[in-house]
């Protein structure tokens, strides 16, 4: 580069580049602030009604304190934060199980209204400790939950499962998940349960352990930012933002620290300052396509 006789600000580029840096970081923001480019999604949370949610005490059933009563609570704040944030909200269907799986709520909704009277009473049917029984199925309710989240066309399919302890998952119920796209996502209150988290694994869902008192916090915290997340669309426009950026410095680096402060000749100067630009050139999408194999790509999927 020759030597500048005029300030670096004055030249295409740094102009160019500065003017598409604020253009990706005004977009970051944007998307940030108003949600932009968040997926459709459809969520079946599969509650675990089993004797050990309430004690193994039957007069305890849906009782405050007790696993199930943490359960029902965590659910309608899910659906609270659902009918508050989101511009186009989540289609919410809830599930109960233990020796068998009973719907709690009637169909796909996501009016915070009707999800919650359907939900309440079913809740209130006397008949409903022994519909679902006193054990622990949960492969059952895994696979139900996948055959409800099948029918569901243009929309992200996330199943949330709540329990309390280990049961079995079996290799063609993840096999079915996987073939129908759907992420297992599970909460787990007390001990790891290892064949579920594998569930989760492999399909590429969120797995947390639990202690009782924290299931909402999950639910609102964790699981909600999780399914609606545009992570992958800010990682985007953060992503160009610092290529611009590089090339913003190129003539600053040439100037004052190639030139000025190392006291390198102008050619040298010069192509280093370059070579900066043209490696960050190369590695951010590198890095970017990284990242989106951890949280999906905004251009093949929305999911």
């Amino acid at each position: 580069m020759s030597r500048f006789r005029r300030g670096f600000w004055l030249f295409p580029l740094f102009q160019i580049p500065l003017m598409l840096l604020g253009v990706c970081l005004l977009l970051a923001t944007l998307f940030w602030l108003l949600g932009w480019g968040r997926p459709n999604v459809a969520v079946v949370i599969t509650l675990d009604l089993s004797a050990s949610t309430y004690n193994n005490q039957s007069q305890l059933f849906k009782a405050p304190n007790t696993i199930i009563a943490e359960e029902i609570t965590a659910v309608k704040s899910y659906i609270e934060q659902n009918s508050k944030y989101l511009n186009e909200p989540n289609k919410i269907q809830v599930l109960g199980f233990a020796d068998n799986t009973v719907f709690l709520t009637n169909s796909f909704s996501s009016e915070r209204q009707n999800i919650e009277t359907e939900l309440n009473q079913s809740l209130k049917d006397p008949r409903l400790i022994n519909k679902v029984g006193g054990n622990t199925n949960l492969n059952r309710a895994i696979s139900e939950g996948i055959k409800l989240l099948s029918t569901v066309q243009d929309r992200c399919r996330e199943l949330l499962v709540v329990t309390d302890g280990q049961a079995e998952v079996s290799q063609t119920t993840i096999s079915q998940a996987t073939t129908q796209n759907v992420k297992i996502n599970a909460v787990v209150v007390g001990e790891s349960a290892p064949q579920l988290q594998e569930a989760v694994s492999q399909t590429g869902g969120l797995y947390s352990l639990s202690r009782q008192g924290d299931l909402q916090s999950l639910f609102i915290k964790k699981f909600f930012p999780r399914f609606n997340s545009n992570l992958k669309w800010i990682i985007l426009w953060l992503g160009a933002a610092w290529i611009f950026l590089m090339w913003v410095l190129t003539l600053p680096l040439d100037q004052w620290i190639f030139q000025g402060l190392m006291k390198l000749p102008m050619n040298l100067s010069g192509k280093l300052a370059l070579g900066n630009a043209f490696f960050w050139s190369a590695t951010t999408p590198l890095i970017i396509w990284q990242l989106w194999k951890t949280f999906g790509s905004p251009f093949f999927s929305s999911c």
